[in-house]
C-alpha cells in the first residue's frame, strides 16, 4: 500500500488541448499493446502487470485531441492486459477514453493478421512493464 501510494496516482496531469488543424485522414493509430500479464522475476516469482495505464491513455488522449482514431492489436489477439493497480480511478478523462476503446481492448487485432501498416498513421506501443514480456520477441 505505502508503495502503491508514491508509485501511483489517482489521477493524471492530462489537460485537453485545442489544436488549430487536426488530422482529418482516415488512417487510425495502431497500438501495439500487450496481452501477456504475467512477468517472471529473476527469483522465479509472478509479476502482475501489462500495459501501465497512464502510459497507454494519456498519450491516447493527446493523438485523440489531434483528430486521430485507434486499432488496438496484441501480440495473440486475446485481450489487452493493463496494470489495473495502477489505474487513475479518480481520473474521468482516462475511465472515459478507456470506456470508449475497451470493445476494442477485449477483441484486439492479431499482430500476424495485419498484412500491412501502410493503412495506419502511425504505430504507439505503451508502455508498462508487460511491455516487456512478449512483444520484444514476437516476430509479428
Amino acid at each position: 500500500p505505502f508503495t502503491l501510494m508514491l508509485g501511483t496516482s489517482s489521477k493524471s496531469s492530462y489537460v485537453a488541448q485545442q489544436h488549430e488543424a487536426k488530422y482529418t485522414g482516415n488512417k487510425p493509430v495502431l497500438v501495439v499493446c500487450t496481452d501477456d500479464g504475467k512477468l517472471t522475476m529473476e527469483n522465479g516469482k509472478i509479476f502482475n502487470t501489462g500495459n501501465h495505464p497512464i502510459e497507454m491513455f494519456v498519450p491516447m488522449l493527446h493523438l485523440r485531441d489531434a483528430g486521430f482514431t485507434f486499432d488496438i492489436a496484441t501480440a495473440s489477439g486475446g485481450p489487452v492486459a493493463l496494470e489495473m493497480w495502477a489505474y487513475p480511478h479518480k481520473d474521468e478523462n482516462v475511465k472515459n477514453l478507456h470506456d470508449s476503446v475497451k470493445s476494442m481492448m477485449e477483441n484486439p487485432k492479431k499482430l500476424s493478421d495485419i498484412a500491412n501498416t501502410d493503412a495506419y498513421s502511425a504505430i504507439f506501443i505503451p508502455g508498462g512493464h508487460g511491455a516487456m514480456v512478449n512483444l520484444p520477441t514476437n516476430v509479428d
